[in-house]
């Protein structure tokens, strides 16, 4: 028996969304590790660049108008976009993300966004052609239907507005990273345990929730020995050992479309216009590896002005879908 069967047989995990299983269980869900939000900007930091290239790739393809950021998570992007748009909607499936994303709006000063709940696989509570552009940061895929998730967002995008999607395709797993394992303090005293088994043939993964009454460190200590919990240390005879302190055992299957899929959706749905362009992230990364220290801009500012050009460019050049690129969708 392997530890998926075992959860299966010996938890009897109950069906939930993800937000139920997982957002809803994250005090942040970037680990307070967000650039702004978070994190005061650092020029120095090649994440901090990659983070912001994102933000511009946003931008650059959603523009500056009313804007609804699907599954906002702690405010990201909505929250580095605000300052340059009109005005910013968020919506989530999960109550406790709505919360996060309002209380750090207003601690840093945005007053141009608010954030609605929405159950998830709901109709979104606004009119056909609201919004001038819509970001979605992998989101979509966290959906019980993806391509019906789809579909809403052109109801609600106006003609000629942008969608432009980052999504997690499972491409990026292959050779040994289909199963993962995370494990986090929810509250003081409970942990949470995530085991994630990707089938990359079908587009999909299936997660496991288990929550239980331990400190992690404890937690360890039953699992693996004291080593962090992982793919290659999690096994049936320690979750055995940490049973007694199970509290509850959950899992959701969410589709992981690749790139071709989004695109034979985008016709589908109803969009006139679908392309996968190459990541502004991704160049800013470059852009930061090929400067050296002396010669990078210092601040925020600095960098915005480097990028911007180099990520208006990157976000028109096509990639390959094998990439499992960002796309943007017209309408």
């Amino acid at each position: 028996m392997n530890v998926f069967e075992y959860i299966v047989e010996e938890f009897h995990p109950r069906a939930v969304t993800s937000d139920e299983g997982l957002f809803q269980r994250q005090e942040s869900q970037a680990a307070f590790s967000l650039p702004v939000v978070h994190l005061p900007f650092d020029a120095a930091n090649q994440a901090h660049w990659l983070d912001r290239g994102c933000i511009l790739d946003f931008l650059t393809t959603a523009g500056s108008g009313n804007l609804l950021d699907f599954g906002p998570g702690d405010g990201w992007p909505s929250l580095l976009v605000a300052p340059f748009a009109r005005h910013v909607t968020g919506v989530d499936a999960a109550p406790r993300r709505v919360a996060v994303c309002e209380a750090n709006a207003r601690r840093l000063g945005v007053d141009n966004f608010r954030c609605v709940h929405v159950p998830a696989g709901r109709p979104l509570p606004f009119p056909d052609n609201s919004f001038d552009g819509i970001m979605a940061a992998s989101s979509v895929e966290q959906t019980p239907d993806p391509r019906a998730t789809l579909r809403e967002l052109h109801r609600v995008l106006k003609p000629g507005g942008r969608l432009r999607l980052h999504y997690e395709g499972l491409s990026r797993y292959r050779g040994g990273k289909e199963v993962e394992v995370d494990a986090w303090e929810s509250e003081p005293g409970v942990t949470q345990l995530v085991i994630i088994q990707r089938t990359i043939e079908k587009e999909q993964a299936t997660y496991y929730g288990l929550q239980f009454r331990l400190p992690l460190g404890e937690l360890a200590g039953h699992l693996t020995g004291g080593t962090a919990p992982g793919a290659g240390t999690l096994t049936v005879a320690g979750l055995e050992r940490a049973r007694p302190w199970l509290t509850d055992a959950v899992y959701w299957v969410l589709a992981h479309p690749s790139c071709r899929t989004w695109l034979r959706w985008a016709g589908e749905v109803g969009f006139t216009c679908a392309r996968a362009t190459h990541s502004g992230g991704r160049a800013a990364r470059r852009v930061f590896d090929a400067i050296p220290a002396g010669g990078r801009p210092a601040d925020l500012e600095g960098v915005d002005r480097l990028l911007r050009p180099l990520v208006t460019a990157c976000v028109e050049l096509e990639a390959p879908p094998e990439l499992d690129a960002p796309i943007t969708f017209v309408k």
